[in-house]
């Protein structure tokens, strides 16, 4: 039980970063691609900037997963 709760707690801190980041970084990004990026239906981003639509909890993982490499400006 105290295993669902610290992932309970995980995801929402990942879901106010996501949501937080997509927010001040939206007219830098393109949403398209980062939705491509980890196969999520198309709109689903522009949906949650523009309406304030909820992001599913199975894309906030993904989602964070992109924002953490990309944010970490590694080069290949």
């Amino acid at each position: 039980m105290h295993e669902e709760l610290v992932s309970l707690k995980k995801t929402q801190n990942n879901r106010k970063r996501v949501e937080k980041w997509l927010i001040n970084n939206q007219k830098y990004i393109n949403i398209t691609a980062l939705e491509k990026e980890i196969s999520a239906p198309k709109g689903l981003i522009q949906k949650f900037i523009k309406y304030d639509k909820k992001i599913h909890d199975k894309w906030i993982d993904p989602l964070y997963g992109v924002i953490k490499q990309f944010i970490s400006f590694k080069l290949r």
